[in-house]
């Protein structure tokens, strides 16, 4: 995780002046990892929206309260979340990123809480899950919505004890781990429809984090275009690109 002050680093015979108001740029750590998805590989807050998210995000950072991100797909809440780890106290410990869309019903329990040898076919040897690989750390649940009702259950439960119990297994296993969720889709309405548990949703609800789209957040357009032109003249340079003034 990169953080870094705003600075616009000018030609020397480039007269245009730096573009104001932004303030810092967060990147993630592997952005060729998500050059080709539909992740967010930068955020910037020059916006005034984004400089108050900025600072919630640095007043939430330090507590272990559970947050859920809210935001649109591509937004940037791994980047959000990603950022309050590497201000909290747990900066030195793993931070684990899991797309709950991307396991079948059947995977997801295991992969999530891990498994004991035999506890299912094809299980050879016992395996840690998610929350344990990310055992004094953070743990980034994106798209928690997906989850199956009873994957619900049991993460509630895990959210409740602070322990875990692998598939097969019958022994808990003390965890510390301090979990940030995410989600593009109302999880409200996923409560009145039945495909939610509301007592889940409140759990995890304790600091809700609304990230509004770019398009609500037209100061950080330039600021961003910018940054990946930066990006790109690494790549390229004998390239001198920069906005049109008109831009």
């Amino acid at each position: 995780m990169r953080t870094q002050l705003w600075d616009y680093d000018l030609e020397e015979n480039d007269t245009t002046p730096p573009l104001k108001g932004a303030e810092h740029v967060i990147t993630h750590p592997n952005p060729s990892s998500v050059s080709l998805s539909i992740r967010a590989s930068a955020l910037v807050f020059s916006d005034p929206k984004s400089q108050q998210l900025l600072r919630m995000i640095e007043r939430v950072a330090k507590s272990d309260a559970t947050a859920l991100i809210i935001g649109e797909t591509g937004t940037g809440k791994e980047l959000i979340a990603r950022q309050m780890h590497a201000l909290s106290e747990r900066k030195h410990a793993p931070f684990q990123a899991v797309n709950c869309g991307a396991f079948s019903e059947t995977l997801v329990e295991s992969e999530l809480f891990g498994y004991e040898r035999g506890a299912f076919t094809g299980a050879s040897q016992s395996k840690i899950g998610w929350f344990e690989s990310a055992n004094g750390g953070t743990l980034f649940l994106d798209e928690i919505g997906d989850l199956p009702q009873s994957t619900q259950v049991k993460l509630l439960r895990v959210l409740q004890e602070r322990e875990v119990v692998r598939v097969g297994a019958r022994k808990a296993i003390p965890i510390n781990v301090r979990l940030i969720a995410a989600t593009n889709v109302d999880l409200e309405e996923a409560v009145r429809a039945g495909r939610f548990r509301e007592d889940l949703y409140y759990r995890i609800k304790v600091v809700p984090i609304n990230l509004p789209p770019l398009r609500e957040r037209r100061g950080d357009i330039l600021p961003l275009v910018e940054h990946f032109l930066n990006v790109y003249k690494e790549r390229l340079p004998r390239h001198n690109w920069r906005p049109k003034p008109s831009a």
